[in-house]
């Protein structure tokens, strides 16, 4: 007698291996999707339009004259910052000063504001010291002036002095025309008539089809545009001074514009000159693993539109012949966004055109606030040798 063959049941031990594998599957591809989002929020920091970072500190205590905070790398550099913090619907901002106490866990400096920061407020130290205008900040009578470039009309700063080679100041990544400021009073002081620009894509200024961050390759041309202004309007020649992002700005500006023989010297403050390199040193920095560089790179080169290949300010030097003009380049020691090993390639590849001045204990662009004695010296010192 036939009997019809019923299939064998399935173990539980199996049942088990089975769920456990699907849990697996399903745990690997949630792990790729909330790695994938947090990549790409990363990426924003590279190619968002802002010009300003957000408050990512918080207030521990306060008084009239002083100001405790999370022992973070901005909030422990020595010098002089600005900090702002939330004050109702409204961000207020002082400056911070010396170190008064410092731990593992928190730092007291000494503080100068109008007001008392709350404790719990979400706050930030800032490299850019100042948040308003010349006049506001620094009682310097300044022009709301406007560029031509492609993209159309630049609104740009501009500060009279009394020579005519005129510094065009260029920012970086989450940086304004604020970011200027802390040099203006020496540059005009020394007889250089300031023109402190946005570019391409900035809050308040003209955009492109892209809309966002190109890593110099496409913002140059706004450079270009806004040296011709200078030109235009009485300048006998130009010292380009860019900072992080605004120094890639200056070099691409340098290695591809048809004419650049106006600029008399170029000032870089912790310049984004190989990206490649400043990506490697960030994931590093953070304690990642290293394949989540070449993964964050083709992010931002999907959404920029840019191949960091041709944002490589430092290969397109090796190819030109390197600098044409005389170069100062200020970097600190402890910058975890461009690494200092850049600056000193560039420097040591052409120690004749390029002057390196490291800053012991600065973190990025923050040269100026951690010695601005040594800074204004050099930088002064570099402008009256052209």
């Amino acid at each position: 007698m036939n009997r019809t063959a019923r299939p064998r049941p399935i173990s539980r031990r199996k049942r088990v291996l089975a769920w456990i594998g699907a849990s697996a599957a399903l745990l690997l591809l949630a792990g790729i999707a909330v790695g994938g989002v947090l990549l790409w929020r990363a990426s924003d920091l590279l190619v968002k339009p802002v010009d300003t970072q957000p408050l990512g500190t918080s207030i521990v205590e306060a008084t009239a004259d002083t100001v405790t905070l999370p022992a973070e790398a901005a909030a422990t550099s020595p010098g002089v910052f600005g900090l702002d913090w939330e004050c109702g619907d409204d961000i207020c901002h002082g400056l911070v000063g010396e170190i008064l106490e410092l731990s593992d866990e928190q730092v007291t400096r000494v503080l100068d504001a109008s007001s008392v920061p709350p404790v719990g407020a979400k706050a930030k130290v800032s490299v850019t010291v100042y948040d308003e205008d010349p006049k506001a900040a620094l009682n310097l009578d300044f022009e709301e002036v406007h560029y031509s470039s492609e993209c159309g009309p630049m609104p740009a700063w501009f500060v009279p002095s009394t020579g005519s080679v005129w510094v065009i100041q260029v920012h970086g990544l989450g940086a304004g025309r604020a970011a200027g400021l802390r040099s203006m009073p020496a540059l005009t002081g020394a007889g250089h008539p300031v023109l402190d620009i946005t570019y391409r894509n900035d809050p308040g200024a003209p955009g492109d089809e892209n809309g966002g961050r190109q890593l110099g390759v496409a913002e140059w041309r706004d450079l270009e545009a806004a040296v011709q202004y200078a030109l235009d309007n009485g300048a006998s020649g130009v010292v380009l001074f860019g900072f992080s992002m605004g120094g890639a700005v200056v070099e691409q500006y340098l290695n591809r514009a048809a004419d650049t023989t106006a600029v008399r010297g170029v000032i870089l403050d912790s310049p984004a000159l190989d990206f490649d390199a400043a990506l490697d040193h960030v994931v590093a920095g953070l304690g990642l693993p290293g394949w989540i560089a070449p993964i964050e790179r083709a992010i931002v080169e999907s959404r920029s539109g840019v191949a960091f290949a041709d944002a490589d300010s430092l290969a397109q030097n090796l190819a030109n012949g390197g600098p044409r003009q005389p170069v100062l380049i200020f970097h600190g020691t402890r910058d975890s966004i461009i690494p200092l090993a850049s600056s000193e390639e560039f420097a040591q590849a052409w120690p004749d055109e390029v002057e390196l001045v490291v800053v012991d204990d600065a973190i990025h662009t923050g040269a100026w606030n951690t010695d601005r004695d040594r800074y204004e010296t050099h930088m002064l010192a570099f402008l009256a040798r052209l």
